[in-house]
């Protein structure tokens, strides 16, 4: 009886060569430095997680708080939209600063785990030549506390700063950015400013002058002024942004064309051109109505002839 052929042996696979990856005293010490404190990393990271989380609601309330009891201990408070805008102001600041020292946190950390700070001792020398060097840097940050101190202007205020005027849309400790009315954002350095101007602290005054008025007119014309004034400020669309009632306040001029005589008002700082725009429009209206009209200049093309005569161009010839 023939014996079966035994199965041919499987052969057995070579085993995978394990590549040893030499690792630096730095990398050993981060990997054993995190096996050691990851718990603590996490609850970092939560916590700052959380405090950037929930800050901005924080800083809001405090904030509010803090410039109410101020707003109650003065004799005479500011109106509630200067109150608002403080308030935005330097809840502003206030997250920048968060972010700003949360972002420092984690780089002391990161020196820390890494064991840079000997090289950074020894950039101390390039750090002082930079400190000098930025000097008009710090004078920038020293302006804008100033700036924030004395409440100077706020964000959401029309200001005027070396011939740029425009609204402030950023006040921080370095620099102010404004936008003017073509949208133009300006970047000016708050260690530039010497002259601001606050075109809307607490109220503006909306003036319309009109000029050409005759001398027959004059009181016709008050008379309309007046009683435009006093139906806009009962117009319960603009009423909210009228301080005091407009009405005739001055003459401000004898021209040839006739006199001027100057309409003005108090407003928010929100009615400072669109308070004397209607003020215009319905000033026309009512002067159209009433059949008054003013003077205005009428340039004229004179004759070919009578300019050639004035050249002595033709010689007393009549021009073909």
């Amino acid at each position: 009886m023939a014996t079966p052929a035994s199965p041919m042996p499987t052969p057995t696979p070579a085993p995978t060569p394990v590549v040893l990856v030499p690792t630096s005293p730095q990398a050993e010490q981060l990997t054993g430095w995190l096996s050691v404190n990851w718990l603590a990393l996490f609850i970092i990271a939560l916590v700052v997680f959380l405090v950037w989380h929930f800050s901005r609601p924080i800083i809001h309330k405090a904030i509010l708080g803090l410039l109410g009891a101020q707003e109650r201990a003065m004799p005479s408070g500011a109106p509630d939209q200067e109150v608002a805008k403080r308030a935005e102001t330097l809840e502003d600041l206030a997250n920048r600063l968060i972010r700003t020292l949360l972002v420092l946190g984690v780089v002391l950390l990161v020196l820390g785990v890494l064991n840079l700070w000997p090289m950074i001792a020894g950039m101390s020398l390039v750090l002082a030549a930079l400190t000098f060097a930025g000097q008009s840097v710090i004078l920038d940050y020293i302006m804008g506390f100033l700036i924030l101190l004395e409440s100077q202007f706020f964000k959401g205020d029309t200001i005027s700063v070396g011939g740029i005027e425009g609204q402030v849309e950023e006040v921080g400790l370095r620099r102010t950015v404004l936008r003017d009315t073509q949208g133009t954002v300006h970047s000016i350095s708050n260690g530039t400013i010497r002259v601001v101007s606050n075109l809307t602290r607490i109220f503006a005054v909306a003036m319309v002058d009109l000029e050409g008025v005759r001398n027959a007119d004059v009181e016709a014309v008050i008379a309309v002024m007046n009683r435009v004034g006093a139906d806009l400020a009962a117009d319960p669309d603009w009423a909210p942004l009228i301080v005091e009632t407009p009405a005739y306040r001055s003459t401000v001029a004898f021209t040839d064309l006739g006199v001027t005589l100057r309409m003005a008002t108090k407003v928010l700082p929100a009615g400072r051109w669109s308070v004397p725009a209607e003020l215009r429009r319905r000033i026309a209206l009512a002067l159209a109505a009433s059949d008054i009209h003013l003077n205005r200049r009428i340039v004229t093309d004179r004759p070919t002839a009578t300019r050639a005569n004035d050249r002595g161009d033709t010689d007393g010839e009549p021009l073909a």
